[in-house]
């Protein structure tokens, strides 16, 4: 398993068996095809002792993308279609790591094993890299973040979040009164409850919207306006603004939670992929000049 080598976690602890309807979610969270026009190359590959699928789009840079699922769910596989065209677009090499979920593995084993294969990322030297995420893959994406600009590592040059959850609070009043279907208040506690097993949502590791943001590098932050992420995003905008960091925050009206994987051929979804792209392409110029 991968070790600390700049940042101290807790030591991973045992978890639990998953339920059998976890299970059966699980099985429903399928491979994504990949559009055959698209130009990429897939395979398989390990940074820092962490399995991972890459997919080559380009030598312009790279991203590592941590796939949502609340901590629980989710695989490479099943961001094959969204990665490829991050990939694509952008003509970089997108890197998706195979992490640990809960309830077997409990806080910190996903987060130990991002962090290590962020370290196997950034080890080539002058690559620009930007580190990505939905939902509970973009609260690893921030605290990633928050290790490395702790402990005094290079911070990627990008930073970029879809449908953020950032606060395992879940404390928010958007939880309330969003009409999103698909990540509603009792998913989320549940989620949080199975991944935490006894941690603090207190714990700036696990709930990066509490960290200080000094330091972050610029921020691109997609969120759709049901749901009930808005809050984390809009606070977390707040916050990079107070620490003086560029953040660009676009709340995607009529929209759900990580509406460019569910409704990807949906015009919306195209335009949010295209802006992230931009995003990417802006950050690569910069790190190369």
């Amino acid at each position: 398993m991968p070790t600390d080598s700049y940042v101290t976690l807790p030591l991973d602890r045992p978890g639990r068996p998953a339920g059998p309807e976890l299970l059966e979610r699980r099985a429903k969270f399928s491979a994504t095809e990949i559009d055959p026009s698209l130009a990429v190359q897939v395979d398989d590959t390990q940074y820092a002792g962490v399995q991972c699928r890459t997919i080559r789009g380009g030598e312009r840079g790279m991203i590592l993308y941590l796939h949502g699922g609340g901590f629980r769910m989710g695989s490479p596989e099943a961001y094959h279609a969204h990665a490829a065209r991050l990939a694509a677009g952008a003509e970089v090499t997108v890197v998706l790591p195979r992490y640990r979920l809960a309830p077997e593995s409990p806080y910190p084993a996903g987060l130990r094993d991002v962090l290590a294969a962020y370290e196997g990322v950034a080890s080539t030297p002058g690559e620009p890299i930007v580190v990505a995420g939905d939902s509970a893959g973009a609260g690893l994406a921030a605290a990633v973040v928050v290790a490395v600009r702790d402990c005094g590592i290079r911070t990627p040059d990008g930073l970029m979040l879809m449908s953020p959850w950032l606060d395992l609070h879940c404390s928010s009043p958007f939880y309330e009164t969003a009409t999103d279907p698909y990540f509603p208040a009792e998913t989320a506690r549940s989620a949080r409850d199975d991944y935490l097993q006894g941690t603090s949502a207190a714990d700036p590791m696990v709930s990066p919207l509490l960290a200080e943001h000094e330091g972050f590098p610029p921020t691109l932050i997609q969120v759709g306006a049901h749901e009930a992420l808005v809050g984390d995003a809009l606070d977390l905008a707040r916050g990079l603004a107070t620490a003086d960091v560029a953040c660009t925050l676009e709340v995607a009206a009529g929209q759900g939670h990580t509406w460019p994987l569910i409704q990807p051929d949906a015009e919306i979804s195209i335009a949010s992929v295209d802006s992230c792209v931009r995003f990417v392409h802006a950050i690569v110029d910069a790190r190369r000049k």
